[in-house]
């Protein structure tokens, strides 16, 4: 649907300043959109948990006012066993035959969308969306909210891009604005869910042209959300302050702790949507299985059902959490809570039924904090250790590593507790989080920075990458990744540690360029290397990647390396290779032929 044309001129995308109306207006309508959807969410829940199930999983401070569970009748280890699998059924029914777009965390899709889709997004994703995740978290599922209202949001700005026929560089800044909305809403935090939105989409980078539309739209969100549902933080917490520094080496610990458990996050949760993808199942039965597995768990850790906020708000209230089945208590039961969370997060959303991982990541770092400072009390009970700030900074510094986001991670808690009290340790545990977790992530679609997006294409001036010519620029070239077509794929993969690539260029006996090989296509599974060893050589497996000659140009060499999806390109003389460049070089040749010509300028 497009602008009528008489309207055309008066509402459409003109400019960065129509942006940010555009902006004001989604949040407004990610902020409706945030509200409508925790209502559904929090009635079902409280029908669910306690009349079927019969567990009050507890309710944070910043959804009182939806509602909370109320009279809770005795616990059925038979509804917590099926429950979770009937959600997944019919979230199965819904995602195989109605929205295929709406399985997962939400968060994934957006990003691929972002890079590899323009920022489009079909409109009946968002209401599929919210219907599937009422199903999964309302029956049991582990997972979290933010996914839904994020794609509420990000539908709305997809749409009315549409409608106001803009193009795709303004699509995605709308789309990332209402995914700001959606976030600052349900999570009651107007600047987190803006730095959130700009973070997410890369590993080492943000989507610095999108901050201020993110910020106009998570703020609008917020402030409608929370006139309808009620001012104040998602969490209440009391006043407090990071002022013993004989605390700071135990921080220290929870950051180790973070990377540790949120490695084994990473892994487990890729592993399961890798298994459940091969699975020989219909596709509306594998939310269903994995809910069957998730009912197993709780059966013996109840703990895990639900987004797990709850839970995080007694603890903050200052309650000793106990063992629903067991009856014992404990540091080691807290740890034992985050762990079955790993679990049952994995099992929820890698099934393909619908949920967040932002909201499970902040549950398991709680607990892993929680699990620090009951620890410290019973190792060091003369430092008067207080729990609950230990609980928040795992919360973000948890999220932080496994979503590559630092500052998401640190700004989205003290937003969610309405306080910026512990900062300075949000900052000491998200960074060794982060810095520990360089080569992970919960998302696969995310993107190490914005040069290697297809979003950022336009940024790089095609018109004078075509006018740079090699030669102009490089004089000798790198031989590192140059290895024989004769050379064993086993030994390849041995060697490419020590270099530190995964694309390689192949050569014959007199230096002749034969192609790419690339390990991030072509590679040996361990458990075959010793049955293949030295049967597969690199020549057998090369694929055919265009040279380029001294004398081509940047833009040339680009487009090479965009089309056949390979990191670098050889350069060969009277065919003869001479070495290769890589993406970086390119880059660092266009920024300094830039800086030359404006410097040319100001000399004139």
């Amino acid at each position: 649907m497009r602008l009528p044309f008489g309207l055309n001129a008066v509402l459409s995308i003109q400019g960065p300043r129509s942006i940010y109306v555009f902006s004001l207006l989604i949040g407004l309508l990610s902020g409706f959109g945030a509200y409508g959807f925790n209502w559904a969410l929090t009635w079902t829940e409280s029908f669910t948990f306690g009349n079927l199930i019969g567990y009050d999983p507890g309710t944070p401070a910043g959804d009182l006012n939806f509602h909370s569970v109320g009279t809770v009748a005795v616990l059925s280890p038979l509804w917590i066993l099926f429950l979770p699998a009937i959600g997944g059924l019919l979230v199965g029914i819904i995602t195989s035959f109605f929205c295929p777009e709406a399985q997962g965390g939400g968060t994934d899709s957006l990003i691929h969308s972002f890079h590899f889709n323009e920022g489009k997004i079909h409109t009946k994703v968002p209401f599929f969306k919210a219907i599937a995740t009422i199903l999964t978290l309302g029956s049991g599922g582990s997972g979290g909210k933010e996914g839904p209202t994020a794609q509420i949001g990000a539908g709305f700005g997809s749409s009315l891009a549409n409608f106001l026929g803009a193009g795709a560089r303004a699509r995605r800044t709308l789309m990332l604005a209402g995914t700001a909305g959606g976030l600052g809403a349900i999570f009651r935090a107007p600047l987190g869910g803006a730095i959130t939105a700009v973070e997410m989409v890369y590993q080492e980078d943000i989507e610095s042209d999108s901050l201020v539309p993110c910020i106009l739209s998570s703020v609008t969100a917020y402030l409608t959300y929370t006139s309808i549902a009620g001012s104040g933080s998602i969490f209440s917490v009391q006043e407090y302050s990071l002022n013993d520094y004989r605390h700071i080496p135990l921080y220290i610990v929870l950051g180790l702790l973070c990377y540790v458990v949120g490695y084994f996050f990473v892994k487990v949760y890729h592993f399961v949507q890798d298994i459940f993808s091969k699975l020989p199942l219909p596709n509306y039965l594998k939310p269903a299985f994995g809910g069957l597995i998730v009912g197993c768990i709780a059966l013996l850790f109840p703990e895990v059902l639900g987004s797990g906020f709850g839970l995080i708000q007694r603890m903050i209230n200052g309650e000793v959490l106990t063992s629903t089945s067991f009856g014992f208590s404990g540091p080691f039961f807290l740890l034992a809570v985050a762990i079955f969370k790993v679990f049952s997060t994995s099992l929820t959303v890698g099934s393909g039924s619908s949920g967040g991982l932002l909201g499970p990541s902040f549950a398991i770092g709680g607990m892993l904090g929680a699990f620090v400072g009951t620890m410290a009390n019973v190792l060091f009970p003369e430092l008067n250790i207080i729990v609950f700030p230990f609980l928040l900074v795992g919360m973000g510094s948890f999220f932080a590593g496994v979503a590559r986001a630092p500052i998401a991670g640190m700004i989205m808690v003290c937003d969610m507790i309405g306080s910026y009290a512990l900062l300075p340790a949000l900052m000491i545990v998200s960074m060794i989080a982060v810095v520990l977790s360089h080569k992970i992530s919960i998302y696969r679609n995310q993107i190490k920075n914005r040069f290697l997006s297809p979003s950022h294409h336009w940024d790089m001036n095609q018109d004078i990458m075509d006018r740079i010519r090699i030669l102009d620029h490089f004089t000798e070239f790198r031989k590192y990744a140059m290895v024989s077509e004769h050379l064993s794929l086993t030994q390849l993969q041995s060697n490419a540690p020590g270099i530190q690539a995964s694309d390689f260029i192949l050569i014959g006996s007199n230096e002749e360029y034969k192609g790419i090989v690339s390990l991030r296509k072509n590679r040996i599974l361990p458990e075959y290397e010793a049955e293949l060893k030295n049967l597969i050589t690199c020549g057998e497996i090369v694929q055919d990647v265009p040279a380029v000659s001294q004398s081509d140009t940047l833009g040339k060499a680009l487009r090479i390396l965009l089309e056949y999806d390979v990191d670098k390109l050889a350069i060969v003389e009277e065919n003869r290779c001479l070495g290769y460049l890589r993406y970086i070089d390119l880059f660092n040749a266009y920024q300094n032929e830039v800086k030359n010509k404006n410097k040319q300028r100001k000399a004139v």
